[in-house]
């Protein structure tokens, strides 16, 4: 009987594993765990705090200009919580599925998605959802977004006109759009971000019939006029939001390569730093021969940049601050037993520079198990939020 039970224990734990880390358009009903408040060791360095907890996939952190608050979705929905102690709170509805996340104020988010039954090919839309005593209830902003971005004043989109040509517009804290430009980029833009003072945004641009993100094009919001800055050749693609520092444009770019025998194809991506005014992009300095990039997100400052990556394609993925000034790669993690998600949208500042998002999850493994540990310690094997320490860095 003894063994029937650790068996049957064994099997239910390895269920909800894979219920909780899969991640899938058909999301769970589970919500999201209260945070376990610091009780579980996430091996990931000294004054890492777990800003999340439980089962389901999640991704998209996102700080509230204020640093009060921090969104994500969780297979697909999008919730909210306080950084430090409290209950998590629903914006969307179980039908939704949320591609991207962002702060307008500090009440008030804009989500990037679609309704799950239009189908995946349907392109998404812009919502507006507010806190309240309704916070379910989404109000469409604009149809055809193909990416978004924080602006001082509200925020930043791209929308399709046609298969040829993309817009971009401005967007205050409420929903009006008060600077619109049509037909402003050639091509089809899938991600965009600010200059530092924002006067200008720089794009990753699919051109007219490529197949890749090959392309990054700079856009002046004032004089209304863009152009093209790098353009990748062969099967190199972007990845993810290039990012715009005091030094110049970082992003993340390569192919996929197929010679790792051992693990079967792998994405292999480099990280590039291009000139505002333009050139040929050259391998970023001080990350080192061998790097490989996975995401990056600049500081509130634009004075250093977040990086996801790995030291070489064996080891594992941690978080790095680089100062592009110095040009000096610093690990802010040095673990082998968790697993740092590196999705290109999965890191994210705090207002205050002070630390940065991630997601990660312990290390899985293959076979079942059962564990005498109290349930709090065994939620570190569901991908979760936590925020890592950087202001000794500075």
């Amino acid at each position: 009987m003894p063994s029937r039970l650790a068996t049957l224990i064994a099997f239910a734990f390895l269920t909800l594993i894979v219920v909780g880390c899969a991640h899938t358009e058909e999301e769970t009903s589970i919500a999201p765990l209260a945070p376990a408040a610091g009780r579980v060791d996430p091996g990931l360095g000294p004054g890492t705090r777990a800003l999340s907890s439980g089962p389901g996939y999640k991704g998209s952190p996102s700080w509230s200009p204020g640093g009060v608050r921090i969104a994500f979705s969780v297979d697909g929905y999008v919730v909210d919580r306080p950084a430090h102690s409290g209950e998590s709170r629903r914006w969307t509805t179980r039908d939704f599925v949320a591609r991207d996340i962002e702060w307008t104020s500090d009440d008030t988010l804009a989500v990037l998605g679609k309704v799950h039954s239009s189908g995946r090919k349907a392109p998404g839309s812009l919502y507006k959802a507010s806190a309240g005593e309704n916070p379910l209830q989404l109000e469409r902003v604009a149809r055809g977004v193909m990416a978004i971005g924080p602006d001082g004043e509200g925020l930043i989109y791209a929308f399709g006109k046609d298969h040829r040509r993309s817009g971009l517009a401005l967007m205050d804290n409420g929903r009006n759009v008060y600077r619109l430009y049509e037909n402003a980029i050639e091509g089809r833009v899938a991600a965009l971000s600010l200059s530092p003072d924002g006067d200008e945004a720089v794009l990753a641009v699919r051109p007219p019939g490529a197949a890749r993100v090959s392309e990054l094009r700079t856009f002046d919001l004032q004089k209304r006029e863009g152009r093209e800055i790098a353009r990748l050749g062969g099967e190199r693609e972007v990845l993810g939001t290039p990012q715009w520092t005091q030094q110049g444009i970082y992003f993340v770019a390569g192919k996929e390569d197929t010679s790792l025998d051992d693990d079967g194809a792998e994405p292999l991506y480099d990280l590039y730093r291009v000139p505002p005014e333009g050139g040929k992009p050259k391998a970023a300095p001080g990350v080192g021969e061998g790097f490989v990039a996975a995401s990056i997100s600049v500081s509130p400052e634009a004075d250093r940049l977040a990086i996801v990556g790995r030291l070489n394609p064996k080891s594992p993925a941690n978080l790095y601050v680089l100062d592009p000034r110095a040009g000096d790669l610093e690990a802010v993690t040095s673990n082998e037993d968790m697993e740092i998600k590196t999705g290109p949208d999965d890191l994210d500042w705090s207002p205050d520079g002070e630390g940065v998002a991630i997601v990660a999850r312990g290390t899985p493994s293959a076979e079942p198990e059962v564990r005498a540990d109290p349930a709090d310690r065994i939620l570190r094997d569901f991908y979760n939020l936590y925020e890592i320490p950087v202001e000794a860095l500075r």
